[in-house]
């Protein structure tokens, strides 16, 4: 039977896994492959066939780094002068020349010497002993006359050498009885004026670094030109960029980010189906199945699209699909984590997301109340009118008022007919590939003129009476507690499509006191009335009705007992078995199921009272609900004990409409007097 369709927990190997690892495989497969760099294989100085650009914004850091490098190097180093030099090294000599002029050069004047002023050679303190007074005065002169030419510029370290040449110039310039003794005292005295500034040299090297701007290349910018030669520069950007790589594995971050980034995505998406569609789609693996492969599907086709224009991406499709087959509200959640996914594999700017998210609101809530196919052409259009709107105000907002911002517009505007058309187009296919019912399904089975309900018109006209009144009821109360109203009114005009196969075995069928099963046995009425579930099931089948209306003929009678022909076998004292006389079926599993299920058995029983009354339709009616919790029937099905006492009240308000006591008119009186 269908009903196993959503009853597969049980086995090892779960299609809902499969279906879910499939569809995560593929995804992840694509979110790799678009997250990864396109790959080139090129070496140093080979030339390059192709225009290459950047996938994404490319930071090159190598040539940033060597243009800062180039910067800091440029930059002068700088001194800081000091005043006093000359004057010390002044004080210096003629301390020195004063007291050679003054004293013997004895050993303990020249250890004086060397120790206080300056370490001449032996030498040069012969040369001085051998001089007169006039000429070390002259040496003197020369000495400080040459160093105020030199100390007239700034002299630092790099400087000393090429200053003591050109003192040993000027010292040539006089006439000096030794020119060596002069220059060996210059050259023991001479150091810079101006001494490296550590600190400001280096803020100068930070401050030339910090002007170089980084390297940067945007999102499809010409990184290697067609032609070029590859220097290893433009090597290196590329290999850093992980545009050069033998396999997808060579990026095992990107791969294990990925990874995580869509575990951690479907993992909060699953949560939210197990706490909130446990039954509806877990426990479903055809919705399940319409779920996943409609989100790989659209997630497949976002990457070429939005490729050529994000704006076509018909997000509303997949929203109005799913609305359709599942959930409005699963349509919206299911929206906004695709919009996620999206967001990071096809970079969509705020608008896009914004779009993307209304979209699919629009579809979802667009499929509310549909009753027709012209609706989901509606949905489309209010899709169209919100893109226009939306574009066009982002456009005003950044002044885009050329043609690619009109270009925009118009995709916005086609996008959400072609959803509209998308949807329509694709719906049969999905209703009749996973045996799903849509609103729009479920209008055209409710059309009387469908063969399956006039030939129950035709044959079992009261039958067919029952249907609509156990529809209206089970409609409304499905209302007032939220389940869906227009599948269980359709359940419940096929739910007795088999009594069209053997009418007159019905009570609601037959005309006056004549009751065939008078004239057979029990066991043979139990099999008639067993026939009219398992027979009408397979006229369901060949009509190919979808299995959810299937499952109401199997389940409003439950595996509940016929009591009446038991009860008749019993007086017939033909001992018989109780299982021969249950329905060959199972109890219901949904709450539209289960409402059917009450309905069903509220209306004949009403049906059946004699001057009836509102006192005796609200007895009968506690009597059923009670024995059907009694029995256990509504069990499987989910239904509340406040949801429960709903549907008690509404049918009563509904049966007391229906089979409210009739005035009886004066003219009425006299035709029963004569």
């Amino acid at each position: 039977m269908d009903s196993t369709k959503k009853t597969n927990n049980s086995k090892k190997f779960n299609i809902q896994i499969f279906t879910a690892l499939v569809g995560f495989l593929l995804i992840y497969a694509i979110m790799v492959f678009l997250a990864l760099p396109p790959n080139y294989n090129y070496d140093q100085g080979d030339v390059a066939t192709e225009n290459i650009f950047a996938p994404t914004t490319i930071v090159d850091e190598k040539t940033t780094e060597k243009l800062k490098s180039q910067a800091a190097a440029s930059v002068e180093q700088i001194y800081t002068k000091i005043d006093d030099v000359n004057t010390n090294i002044k004080e210096t000599i003629e301390g020195f020349f004063s007291v050679v002029s003054s004293q013997e050069l004895t050993e303990d004047v020249i250890t004086q010497l060397r120790t206080r002023y300056m370490d001449l050679s032996d030498v040069a303190f012969e040369s001085l002993n051998s001089l007169s007074s006039e000429e070390i005065n002259k040496v003197e002169n020369a000495v400080l006359e040459t160093l105020d030419r030199l100390y007239a510029d700034e002299i630092n370290i790099q400087d000393v050498e090429t200053k003591k040449e050109e003192a040993r110039n000027l010292i040539a310039e006089r006439d000096l009885y030794n020119e060596s003794l002069g220059m060996e005292i210059i050259n023991k005295v001479i150091q810079p004026n101006m001494i490296l500034d550590v600190e400001k040299t280096q803020q100068a090297v930070e401050d030339a670094r910090s002007k170089v701007q980084t390297v940067t290349y945007e999102e499809g910018e010409l990184l290697v030109e067609e032609g070029e030669i590859l220097s290893s520069e433009k090597i290196d950007l590329l290999v850093s960029n992980n545009m050069m790589r033998n396999s997808y594995l060579d990026d095992p971050y990107l791969i294990i980010g990925v990874f995580t980034l869509l575990v951690t995505i479907f993992g909060i998406y699953y949560i939210y189906l197990k706490k909130f569609y446990k039954v509806l789609i877990l426990n479903d693996k055809s919705r399940f199945a319409i779920v996943v492969i409609m989100f790989s599907f659209m997630v497949m086709m976002t990457i070429p699209i939005s490729a050529f224009s994000p704006y076509l991406v018909p997000v509303s499709m997949m929203a109005m699909t799913i609305a359709l087959l599942t959930d409005k509200r699963l349509a919206i959640t299911t929206t906004v984590f695709f919009v996620i996914i999206s967001a990071f594999g096809s970079n969509l700017n705020i608008i896009q997301i914004i779009l993307y998210l209304l979209n699919g609101y629009i579809g979802a809530i667009g499929m509310i109340k549909i009753t027709k196919r012209a609706d989901v052409l509606r949905t489309g259009s209010l899709v169209s009118i919100t893109n226009l709107v939306l574009i066009g105000s982002y456009n005003l907002i950044n002044h885009n008022f050329g043609l690619n911002g009109i270009i925009d517009m118009a995709y916005g505007t086609v996008n959400g007919v072609i959803s509209a058309i998308l949807t329509l187009g694709t719906l049969v296919i999905w209703e009749y590939a996973f045996d799903i019912t849509t609103p729009i399904m479920l209008m055209e089975l409710a059309n009387p003129n469908h063969p399956l309900l006039k030939k129950l018109m035709n044959n079992a006209p009261g039958t067919y009476h029952h249907s609509i009144i156990v529809g209206n009821l089970a409609e409304n109360a499905a209302e007032k507690i939220g389940a869906n109203s227009l599948l269980v009114r359709v359940g419940a005009y096929y739910h007795d499509i088999g009594k069209s196969l053997s009418p007159v075995y019905f009570t609601e069928n037959q005309m006056g006191d004549i009751n065939p099963h008078d004239y057979i046995s029990p066991e043979k009425s139990v099999q008639i009335i067993k026939n009219h579930v398992t027979k009408g099931y397979e006229m369901a089948k060949e009509f190919k009705i979808p299995y959810e209306i299937r499952n109401f003929i199997l389940t409003h009678h439950g595996d509940g007992a016929i009591e009446f022909f038991y009860h008749k076998a019993v007086e017939n004292k033909e001992n018989p078995e109780i299982d021969k006389f249950k329905y060959e079926a199972h109890r219901p599993i949904s709450k539209e199921e289960g409402i059917l299920a009450l309905a069903d058995s509220v209306e004949a029983a009403v049906r059946s009272i004699q001057g009836i009354n509102e006192e005796k339709i609200i007895d009968r009616v506690e009597k059923i609900f009670q024995k059907k919790l009694n029995d256990g029937m509504l069990d499987d099905c989910n239904l509340s004990l406040k949801e429960i006492k709903t549907i008690k009240e509404v049918f009563i308000k509904v049966l007391n409409s229906v089979y409210h006591q009739r005035i009886e008119y004066p003219e009425m009186e006299e035709k029963k007097e004569s």
